[in-house]
C-alpha cells in the first residue's frame, strides 16, 4: 500500500473525504525517526504521509495520528507494569495506537518494511500476534468502518 491508494481506498470507502484527510509532511515524519532512532517500516510510513494527523471517520477513538505517538510506547509500558504483567515490550518495539488506554498496538522494526501487527488487550495476558502485516491492519480497519457506515 502506498499513499496515493490509502487516500484512493479511504474515499472509495466512505470513510472520508479528500478534504478530511490529511498527512504528515516527510519533515514531521523524519524528525520523529530521528527522536526514537529507527526509520519507520515503508507501509507504515506511507500510512503517515497519506493520513497521519487525521482521516474522517477511521479510528475514532483511538490513539494512533502523529499528535499522540510520541508518548505512546512509554504509556504501554506503564499499563503493562501497573497490571503487573510478566512481559515487557522488546526494545526495538514501537506502539502506534492506543484504544481507550486499555489496548494497543505495535510492531518491531526488526521485522520488515510491512511488519506484523502485535496486540495487548488488558487483561488477557500477553500480546499476542493480531495481523500479519501493518497492511492488513489498515485495510481491516478500514473495513471494519466502512460496514459501520453502510449500516
Amino acid at each position: 500500500m502506498d499513499k496515493n491508494s490509502i487516500v484512493n481506498l479511504l474515499v472509495s470507502s466512505q470513510i472520508a473525504s479528500a478534504e478530511e484527510i490529511e498527512g504528515c509532511s516527510e519533515n514531521e515524519i523524519k524528525e520523529l525517526e530521528d527522536e526514537i532512532g529507527h526509520s519507520f517500516p515503508t507501509v507504515y510510513r506511507e500510512f503517515l504521509l497519506a493520513a497521519g494527523h487525521r482521516v474522517g471517520l477511521l479510528f475514532q477513538g483511538t490513539d494512533i495520528f502523529f499528535g499522540n505517538l510520541r508518548g505512546l510506547t512509554q504509556e504501554a509500558n506503564e499499563l503493562l507494569e501497573e497490571n503487573q504483567e510478566p512481559f515487557t515490550l522488546p526494545a526495538d518495539t514501537f506502539v502506534f495506537s492506543m484504544h481507550q488506554g486499555y489496548e494497543f498496538n505495535y510492531f518491531r522494526f526488526s521485522d520488515g518494511e510491512n511488519p506484523p501487527v502485535y496486540q495487548y488487550i488488558e487483561g488477557e495476558g500477553d500480546p499476542k500476534l493480531a495481523w500479519d502485516s501493518f497492511s492488513n491492519f489498515l485495510s481491516d480497519g478500514i473495513n471494519v468502518t466502512a460496514t459501520f457506515i453502510k449500516e
